[in-house]
């Protein structure tokens, strides 16, 4: 049960905002900032600015962040590798020009869902058709939810697929962004370093975080590669709590105010849905059950209208916002299944140079990636075949 000393409320910290880097060669350059925010036209007064605060604190509320985005300061971005680039989201169609021409840019691989251009009233169709216009720069949408662990989970797959098609590391650099740059895309990254360029995760993720600042998932990459390379079944997970708090004053921390429940936040449904907790007969308590694949999955509870954790329940701490968190078993499976799950599920847990062959065969089986790929097996697919463009349809 959450007694009074255990619910905590964690309003989400605010933060000095992300600013453009010193133009470095593997930063943002303050050029690229200048160029966007004045071609846009807006002031730190301007609504913009009033939306990027609000977008700011929901970010941190829901991703356990301290980073805030400053959409009306412009493009923001840092190279990560020699041919990538991760960064926010293009505004208008000069900043097409000025990656073209300033970073060598020839795929642009948007992340954004329509919604997320719609808040701060951004319009694709100028900037897809001065990518068009120009010839040497395609611009690729691939949407993923934002402030979504279990959405990004399910698509990275075929996300990074897509990216590999689409990129040609030999011939340029892909820019992949998100809205801000901070979540969706350097988690698509950080996963086509780890499962197509040889990289370990845990360092991937440190080299990245080391040129910008982000907060991507590494434990949605952990469960996306298990999906593939063990692959998972839906199991029934339970949180429960008593429900002594619906009745009882809280003195500690809650103001003597009766407590009503409202639900849990997080888990597989992202930030944006709150699942009810439901009355069990004959215990008292709050229960919610759900059907759910193995893996590790961020939650809140939403009590009085305030997020807020658990201390009776497990949680994690991700910068100076606390979550709780479910770990969600799998169903039996074979021993050396079992063994390779739980290693790569293990903070520091890496692929065999089988499970990166197997891994090439799914998801980049074209020869644009023949020179980068790490030397190992040959990159075949399920079953020792060598796979066709169309398998990417049958990822999970």
């Amino acid at each position: 049960m959450i007694s009074s000393k255990s619910a905590v409320l964690a309003p989400a910290p605010r933060a000095a905002p992300l600013e453009p880097a010193p133009a470095t060669a593997d930063t943002a350059t303050t050029d690229a900032a200048t160029t966007s925010s004045s071609s846009n036209g807006s002031d730190p007064a301007s609504e913009d600015a009033k939306k990027s605060e609000s977008y700011s604190e929901d970010m941190q509320k829901k991703m356990g962040t301290t980073l805030t985005y400053r959409h009306e300061l412009g493009l923001n971005y840092n190279r990560i590798l020699p041919d990538i680039i991760v960064g926010s989201c293009l505004q208008t169609p000069a900043d097409v020009d000025h990656l073209a021409d300033k970073e060598g840019v020839r795929t642009v691989f948007c992340l954004q869902e329509d919604s997320d251009m719609a808040y701060f009233s951004l319009d694709v169709k100028p900037i897809q058709a001065r990518c068009e216009e120009r010839g040497d720069i395609k611009h690729v949408r691939f949407p993923i939810r934002d402030f979504d662990p279990f959405d990004l989970r399910r698509k990275l797959p075929k996300a990074v697929a897509r990216l590999a098609r689409e990129h040609k590391p030999s011939e340029g650099t892909i820019y992949i962004h998100c809205t801000a740059g901070l979540g969706r895309a350097p988690a698509t990254a950080l996963a086509y370093m780890f499962w197509l360029r040889g990289q370990k995760l845990d360092e991937a993720y440190e080299l990245l975080r080391g040129k910008r600042m982000c907060s991507p998932r590494i434990e949605a990459i952990r469960s996306a590669t298990v999906d593939l390379l063990v692959g998972t079944e839906p199991v029934m997970a339970t949180i429960a709590v008593s429900r002594l708090g619906t009745t009882t004053d809280f003195k500690a921390g809650w103001g003597g105010r009766r407590l009503q429940w409202r639900g849990v936040a997080g888990l597989d449904v992202g930030w944006h849905v709150q699942l009810p907790l439901e009355p069990e007969k004959g215990t008292g308590r709050l229960v919610l059950r759900r059907m759910l694949q193995p893996g590790t999955y961020p939650y809140k509870f939403v009590v009085d209208g305030n997020w807020t954790y658990s201390a009776d329940h497990p949680t994690i701490k991700d910068g100076n916002n606390i979550n709780n968190i479910l770990e969600v078993m799998g169903r039996s499976v074979p021993e050396h299944l079992a063994f390779a799950q739980q290693r790569l599920l293990a903070p520091g847990g890496d692929l065999t140079e089988q499970e990166r062959a197997e891994l090439r065969g799914m998801l980049c089986p074209w020869d644009s990636h023949r020179g980068v790929h790490p030397p190992g097996p040959e990159a075949d697919g399920p079953d020792g075949f060598i796979v066709g463009e169309d398998w990417t349809d049958k990822l999970p």
